[in-house]
Order: structure tokens, then sequence, then C-alpha cells
């Protein structure tokens, strides 16, 4: 017996799959999404914290960049870095200068170079402080993950140095230690001579040399040769006595006229004074500094305005607490500055902040000078 068997094609098998894939591709596609936002969340945030640490780094390094500008002025060289440490980015970069943590910013960094700001090397060290911050936004609004901005700031000290055409020389490495200004007339001989014979009671020749005096004494065997500037009268018997004391003069520097400074530098809303100096001629010592200025010019209440430190070349005078409107700054070993038309800069740090208003006019410099010829510097802040 025969029984038939027929298998029967269910219509719309086709469509089920469809459907089923369009229930599952909304959960998939969220979660590709998602992957990629939070992957491109923690690119930005990896890349700006990595450009502040690089800007930063870049800012305190002591040197001149390619264009001749000192590392820690020249803004778009600091800006540069941070951009080049997150591309594909947009930052936006704040840079400014402060007195180390706890303490305001007395400087932000405008422009291309800012050369209003100078390092301390002093008790309380600068440093440098950099804020890089850019905004995120999801590229598909398919997961919960809204936009924000993100930052990051970084600062490092920027240590100071001491450049080596400061040091004053000392007689150890004074090139012309142990060089007499002036020669000395007695030229003592251990080589007799035929023509005369003088013997000589008592002959001390002193000569005074730039670092020294040196005092020469014959041997009781040695008959010297005294060569005076005229001839003396050979006898039998001759008692000469012979003292050189030549004494050197210091030369005035004839030069010392040409040595220029700056423009004092107030600029508003700092704590900072400044004027560079530059000295063409040979180096020359630095007796005194001289600083007026309006001690009521300062922001806020009080407005007493406070001299805390001040430097120039080698020499740091730092908690001078003064408010008085008037200082004079001694240095406690010579201060030279050196020449060959190098530029020295003298820079005085208040407490608080000024009204450049208020400074302009008040703010007056004096420069002392010990080496002989030179006269005193005296400039006011415009």
């Amino acid at each position: 017996m025969k029984i038939p068997f027929h298998i029967q094609k269910v219509p719309g098998t086709r469509g089920q799959a469809i459907v089923e894939f369009a229930l599952v591709l909304m959960i998939l596609m969220v979660v590709l999404v998602g992957i990629l936002e939070v992957g491109r969340l923690m690119f930005f945030y990896a890349a700006i914290n990595n450009a502040s640490r690089e800007a930063a780094r870049y800012a305190s390094a002591i040197g001149l960049d390619d264009s001749g500008n000192a590392k820690y002025q020249y803004c778009d060289g600091i800006r540069n870095m941070a951009k080049r440490s997150a591309f594909f980015t947009p930052l936006t970069i704040t840079i400014s200068y402060d007195h180390g943590p706890g303490t305001t910013a007395f400087d932000t960094c405008d422009g291309t170079v800012d050369t209003g700001v100078s390092i301390n090397s002093g008790t309380n060290l600068d440093r440098v402080y950099i804020t890089v911050s850019a905004n995120y936004s999801p590229m598909v609004n398919l997961i919960p993950i809204g936009s924000r901005t993100i930052s990051s700031s970084s600062a490092r000290t920027i240590f100071g140095y001491v450049d080596l055409e400061d040091i004053p020389p000392t007689a150890a490495n004074s090139p012309t230690a142990g060089v007499p200004t002036t020669p000395g007339t007695v030229m003592p001989s251990n080589t007799p001579t035929a023509t005369a014979t003088a013997t000589v009671a008592s002959e001390t020749p002193t000569a005074t040399y730039v670092s020294q005096v040196v005092t020469m004494t014959p041997l009781p065997s040695s008959t010297p040769t005294l060569v005076p500037s005229s001839t003396p009268t050979s006898t039998t018997t001759q008692t000469a006595t012979s003292t050189a004391t030549p004494t050197g003069t210091s030369t005035p520097s004839s030069s010392c006229s040409t040595i220029t400074a700056g423009n004092i530098s107030v600029v508003d809303d700092t704590n900072i004074i400044s004027m560079t100096i530059t000295n063409p001629y040979t180096d020359v010592t630095v007796s005194s500094i001289v600083l007026t200025w309006n001690k009521n010019g300062g922001i806020g209440t009080p407005k007493t305005l406070t001299l805390d430190r001040a430097n120039l070349g080698t020499a740091y005078w730092s908690g001078l607490n003064n408010s008085s409107g008037t200082v004079t700054l001694n240095p406690s070993s010579a201060l030279i500055l050196p020449g060959n038309n190098t530029q020295s800069t003298v820079t005085f740090t208040f407490v608080q902040n000024y009204k450049a208003s208020s400074m302009s006019g008040a703010t007056t410099i004096t420069i002392n000078f010990s080496t002989p010829g030179c006269n005193a510097i005296t400039r006011t802040a415009n």
C-alpha cells in the first residue's frame, strides 16, 4: 500500500531572517558606535595630557631656539610643542608664570615672544604653568555620552643659570695675575762684572704687582748689577741703597660713556619691573643699585607696594620687604657687568601687582659704578 507524502513549503522564511536582523542591528550599531566613541574620548584625554607635559618641559628648558629666542619667552614655540603632541585635536592653550604652588600668576605669555618675563634664580624659583583644553563632542548621538571640555595643567620650575662670562676674575684664574703693571728698576744678577764692584749694605727692592707684593732679597754671595736711571760713580767701596716702589694706578675707562640702558619695563597688572644694560666696553664693576617707585601704586587693598626681591647678573637680593618707595642695593661681592656688547638685565619683583599708570614717571633706576671714569646711569619709566 503506497501512502503519498508531499513536502509543503512554508512561504515567508526569508522575511523572517530580515526581521530578526533588523531587530539585532540596532543593538549591534549601539555597541560599535559606543566602542568608537569611548576610544575617541580616551584619545582626547591622553593627547591633551601629553600636550601639557611636553609644552611645560619645553618652556622650562634653559636655552635658545633656532630663532635666537629664549625658550621660556617664546610663546609660539611653546604652543607649537603642545600642538605637535596632540595632532588632529583643536587645542586652547594658556601659558602663565608664577612663583610656586599656591601663588598667583604674575605674567601671561601672549603674542609671539614675551620679553617681559624674566626668570628668578634666587630663593623663590619661578615656574611656568601650562593649561591645555579641548572640547569633545560625540559624532553620533546613539550612546549617553554628552559633550564636555577636557583640560590638563602642568607646571615646571624654570631653573636659572650662571653666565660664565659674569664670573669676576680671581688671583687663580686671572690672566694678568703675577704680571706687574710697572717693571721694577732693580735687576739682581748673580753674574759679577769687572767694571765696578759695589758692596751693598742693605738693599731690599720692593715691586708692587697687580695682586701681590714681592720682596726680593739678594744672597750674600751674589753681586747685584744696578741699573739706575743715572750712571753711578764707581769707587773702591760703594754703599748704595736702592728702593724701587712702583705704584700701579688705574687708568680711567675712556669708553665708559658708551654703556647704555634701555627703557624701564612697566607692565600693567604685573609685579615685575626690569631694565636692560648694554656694555660695549670692557668689564666694569657695579657699586650699588638705587630704585625709587610709587609705594601706593599697588592693586587691591592695601595699595602699599612692597619690594620683595631683586637681581642683576650674579647678584641676588631676597626677602627685602621694603615698602618705603626707595631702596639702595649693595652687592656683597664684586658685581661685574661683562663687556663686548653683553646685555644684562636688572629685575625687581614686588609682593603684589601694580598699575602701570601709577608707576610711569614715578619709577627711577640708577646704576652706580666703582670703575674709575664710569658715570652713573639713571633712567625714569615713561
